[in-house]
C-alpha cells in the first residue's frame, strides 16, 4: 500500500468519523472546559490552549499506540515469512473500516461494539487514573488528561489502529495515527467552543448517512486496491 494513501485514509477517517467523537470525547470536553474557572473559560485565546493542550496528549498517546502495533505488524510479518502478512493485515483493516462506515450511518449500529469491548481491558486499567485529571485546572494538566483519555474504547481510532498495523515501520505507524488524530481536530476543537450546537448539527440524519457513506467508500477503495496490486 502506498505511504500516502495510508495517512489520508486516516486522515479523512478522523476528519469524517465526527459523529463517532461526539458520542465518546463530546462528555469529555464539554467537562474540560465547563471544569475550567470563570474567568478562563469566558477568555477564547486562553480556552483554545486548554483544547490545544489536551488534544495534543491525546494525539501523542495515539502516536505512541501506532508505534507500538506497527512494531507488532512488523514482528508478526518476519514471523509468518513466506507470507503476504501486511496485505493481510490491510484486507482487515479495510474491511473494518466498512463496518464502521456502516455504524457511522446508523444502519448497523452494533458494526464495531466488539472491537470497543476488546480495548475495555486495557481501559479499565488507565480509567481510575485519567478521571483524576478532570475537571482541568492547567494546560499541563490538560495535557495529561489527553494522554490518558486519549486510551478510551473508541472503533474509531482501533480502526485507525489496524492501519497503522499495515506500516512498514514504526514511524510510519506513529504517523498514520498522528494523521488520524489531525482529522479528529475540527469535530473536538469545535466542541470545546460550541458545544451543543456542534452536537447538534453532526448527529443530524443526513450528516451521519454522508459521512458513513463516505468512510465505507474509502474502504471499498482500500480492498480496490489491494486486489490491483
Amino acid at each position: 500500500m502506498l505511504t500516502e494513501s495510508l495517512f489520508i485514509s486516516a486522515f479523512f477517517m478522523g476528519l469524517l468519523g465526527g459523529t463517532h467523537c461526539v458520542g465518546m470525547c463530546g462528555g469529555i470536553v464539554s467537562g474540560l472546559t465547563m471544569g475550567l474557572p470563570e474567568n478562563e473559560r469566558n477568555k477564547r485565546n486562553r480556552l483554545l490552549t486548554y483544547l490545544i493542550s489536551y488534544n495534543s496528549g491525546r494525539i501523542l498517546s495515539y502516536a505512541i499506540a501506532g508505534a507500538v502495533v506497527a512494531t507488532l505488524g512488523m514482528v508478526a510479518e518476519n514471523i509468518g515469512s513466506g507470507m503476504d502478512v501486511r496485505r493481510w493485515f490491510t484486507l482487515i483493516a479495510a474491511l473494518v473500516m466498512i463496518l464502521l462506515g456502516l455504524y457511522l450511518t446508523g444502519w448497523w449500529t452494533s458494526a464495531i461494539l466488539g472491537i470497543e469491548r476488546a480495548g475495555s481491558i486495557v481501559w479499565r486499567l488507565i480509567e481510575p487514573m485519567a478521571k483524576k485529571f478532570i475537571p482541568i485546572r492547567s494546560t499541563t494538566q490538560a495535557m495529561i488528561a489527553g494522554m490518558l483519555w486519549g486510551w478510551l474504547p473508541c472503533g474509531l481510532v482501533y480502526t485507525a489502529l489496524l492501519w497503522s498495523m499495515t506500516a512498514e515501520s514504526s514511524l510510519q505507524g506513529a504517523m498514520v495515527m498522528i494523521s488520524f488524530g489531525i482529522g479528529t481536530l475540527p469535530t473536538l476543537l469545535g466542541l470545546g467552543y460550541f458545544s451543543n450546537s456542534l452536537i447538534s448539527k453532526l448527529q443530524k440524519g443526513w450528516v451521519r448517512t454522508t459521512m458513513g457513506i463516505t468512510v465505507a467508500g474509502f474502504g471499498l477503495y482500500q480492498l480496490q486496491a489491494l486486489y490491483l496490486l
